[in-house]
């Protein structure tokens, strides 16, 4: 038998080992190119920093029992708004009915960097929408069907996750 006619696993093992060996290295102007691609400042900020998880605590909701009884108006109104609080920062977010959904529209107050939203669908995280905050740290996300979502902002090295939004459901 000849070594090519050994269908082993231990066989084929060795024949990665020894053609892995064989491979040259990328030559060093090559790998000098590649690396000068990313800024240095910026490969050290990305491998240095790790990404904050953070949870953020509902801490207005429009559509929740309370509150003096003169300010309540007569009707219910379609349109809910909701603040969370995460460390350093707040998030002000509206949720009103519109054209083809829902709009969530919002602004993290207090946040210093640029950013973005991602909204995912709760049961099986897969991201929904995802948009950039914009220079007031504002962003808008139209034709949002009914469900439960996760909402997540992603600002500087910090990732606010918010509790499970229920987006369409009706007024408590």
């Amino acid at each position: 038998m000849t070594p090519t006619d050994d269908r082993s696993d231990d066989a084929f093992a060795a024949q990665v080992r020894r053609a892995v060996q064989a491979l040259p290295d990328a030559p060093a102007a090559l790998q000098r190119r590649a690396v000068a691609l990313w800024p240095a400042a910026g490969v050290r900020q990305a491998v240095g920093a790790a990404v904050r998880r953070i949870a953020a605590v509902l801490s207005f909701d429009s559509w929740a029992a309370g509150g003096p009884a003169l300010a309540m108006r007569s009707a219910e109104s379609a349109s809910r708004h909701l603040v969370y609080t995460a460390e350093g920062c707040d998030l002000d977010l509206r949720i009103a009915p519109g054209r083809g959904g829902f709009t969530l529209s919002g602004q993290v107050l207090g946040a210093d960097a640029a950013g973005a939203v991602e909204l995912a669908d709760a049961a099986t995280a897969a991201p929904a929408v995802r948009s950039a905050l914009d220079e007031l740290g504002e962003f808008r996300l139209d034709g949002i069907g009914r469900g439960v979502y996760r909402l997540t902002l992603h600002v500087g090295d910090d990732q606010i996750e918010l509790p499970p939004l229920d987006v369409g459901a009706a007024p408590r």
